[in-house]
Parts: structure tokens; C-alpha cells; sequence
């Protein structure tokens, strides 16, 4: 989180919310861990290949190639769908941009008190089959939120929270800083 920025009497003259600046940063630990063994195989074989079995040398880094990309596809997914920066008053999630004033305070105030994914399973794992099916069946009369940025679902690693625009759309955002987030929107809504 880069923080708020701005002060004094420029900040005064800024208009609502738009001093805030955040962005949420991706890991990287398993696209550079993927990458690196990936790189040290295909050196490897080289020295042991090169100059004599070149063509072979190649398909093996094509076979490399590819296999970084499907080892990689999911933080991939995350970079273009689920990347998070709020800046100059707009909230933009993935290739998807909104307008901070459009979301309610009460629903980031709301989303500030629902439970995190884990806290959430628990509390399921506690309910008896009576309650679960009640549970299903009043879920299935509600509008899903819609998920900001695109994808079909919250990928596996990341938190969510549901807020709701002006217009009361509810609105899904997968993060993986869940109170940053919160606390960034808040601060951007209410400056």
C-alpha cells in the first residue's frame, strides 16, 4: 500500500477522495520459483545437448516454454483479472474501472464485519444439515454478486468482499489484502 498522498492546502483543494493511491501487489514467489527451475533444467540440458543435439536442445525448450505457461496460468489469470489499484478517485480491479463515490459507506462498512473465507468455512462447518439446507435455499433466491474485473470465480490464495454501488448492485472483489483494500476504499470514499 503506497499510502495517501498529498497535504496542505493542495490536498484542500483536491477533490473527494482522489488523494488516495493504493495498489495491491501480486505474489510473485511461485511464477519466479516455476521460472528459475524451469530455466536451470533447460541449461542444464544445454550444456549436455549443445552444439551436437541442437534440435532436440529446442524441444525441450518449447516443452519448458510451455510448461511455464501452465504452471503459471493461475498468477497469469491474477495479473490481468484481479490486479488492484485505487487512484485520482477510481477503483480499478483487473481491466474493469469504477468511480469510488459510486459504492456505499454502509456497504464498506458492512464488508468490513463480514468474515474472512476461512472464518466463514468454520462457522458452515458448524451448522446442522436442517440449517445448511436453509441456508442453500435462501441463497438461491439472492442476486449473486457480480465479480468485478472479470473471471468466473475468486482464485484459489485470494479473500473477497462484496460492496454495493449507488445503485445497488452487489459487487465481488477478489483481493489478497482484504483489510488494506477496506481501509484504502474507506479513507478514498470518505476524504
Amino acid at each position: 500500500m503506497e499510502g495517501a498522498k498529498g497535504s496542505g492546502a493542495g490536498a484542500a483543494a483536491s477533490s473527494y477522495g482522489r488523494d488516495v493511491v493504493y495498489r495491491e501487489k501480486l505474489p510473485r514467489r511461485w511464477t519466479v520459483a516455476t521460472v528459475t527451475v524451469l530455466a536451470v533444467w533447460v541449461a542444464y540440458q544445454g550444456s549436455i545437448l549443445l552444439p551436437e543435439d541442437s534440435t532436440v536442445w529446442f524441444v525441450l525448450l518449447g516443452g519448458a516454454a510451455f510448461l511455464a505457461v501452465v504452471f503459471n496460468a493461475v498468477p497469469l489469470s491474477k495479473r490481468v483479472y484481479h490486479r488492484i489499484r485505487i487512484r485520482d478517485g477510481q477503483l480499478t480491479v483487473g481491466r474493469e474501472t469504477i468511480p469510488v463515490d459510486s459504492l456505499t459507506v454502509a456497504s464498506l462498512r458492512e464488508a468490513a464485519r463480514q468474515p474472512t473465507d476461512a472464518e466463514f468455512a468454520a462457522a458452515l462447518a458448524s451448522r446442522s444439515r436442517e440449517e445448511l439446507a436453509e441456508m442453500r435455499r435462501r441463497s438461491g433466491a439472492a442476486v449473486p454478486p457480480r465479480m468485478v474485473g472479470g473471471g468466473w470465480s475468486v482464485p484459489l490464495g485470494m479473500d473477497q468482499i462484496v460492496v454495493e454501488n449507488v445503485q445497488g448492485e452487489p459487487l465481488l472483489i477478489a483481493t489478497h489484502d482484504r483489510a488494506a483494500l477496506l481501509d484504502a476504499l474507506t479513507r478514498a470514499r470518505t476524504v
